[in-house]
């Protein structure tokens, strides 16, 4: 599986084709994990498979690079609403090693706004629905009309 994300058509792609190049949702970044974010509802959601580049212990996913998809999706929750921003807070627990190609659904949802920013949380999970780990922090709000 690669970072594609199998949703069901009709749901919108969220990344910004100004932002190619980001490391986490770049989708012309060829050294990036090119996640692909999707709004679904409320809800920011994407789908990933840990690469064997993604390793940190043999056959698992390295955990800084669990807390990367945290970040993201975290900006996300906030652009599924219109809200662009920049993570100025986060935090994440591991709450099981996760093992590389399996398959993840990562779920983003705001919980909290102000006028200068919002409060989200994240959430991991494996294909059997166990919490493989989860995460919440603050952004701060950019241009509305310019992701990034």
């Amino acid at each position: 599986m690669t970072a594609e994300a199998p949703f069901p058509d009709g749901l919108p792609l969220l990344n910004p084709p100004d932002v190619a190049g980001c490391f986490v949702c770049g989708l012309d970044n060829p050294d990036g994990l090119r996640l692909r974010i999707y709004g679904d509802g409320d809800v920011a959601v994407a789908a990933y498979a840990p690469r064997p580049t993604d390793a940190g212990w043999p056959e698992v996913m390295h955990g800084g690079l669990v807390g990367l998809l945290v970040d993201e999706l975290l900006v996300y929750a906030g652009a599924v609403h219109g809200l662009w921003a920049v993570t100025a807070r986060v935090g994440y627990r591991l709450r099981r090693p996760i093992p590389l190609g399996a398959p993840l659904r990562l779920e983003g949802r705001l919980s909290q706004r102000s006028s200068r920013g919002y409060r989200a949380g994240v959430t991991i999970h494996l294909a059997d629905g166990t919490l493989a780990a989860d995460g919440e922090g603050t952004c701060v709000l950019r241009d509305a009309h310019r992701p990034g």
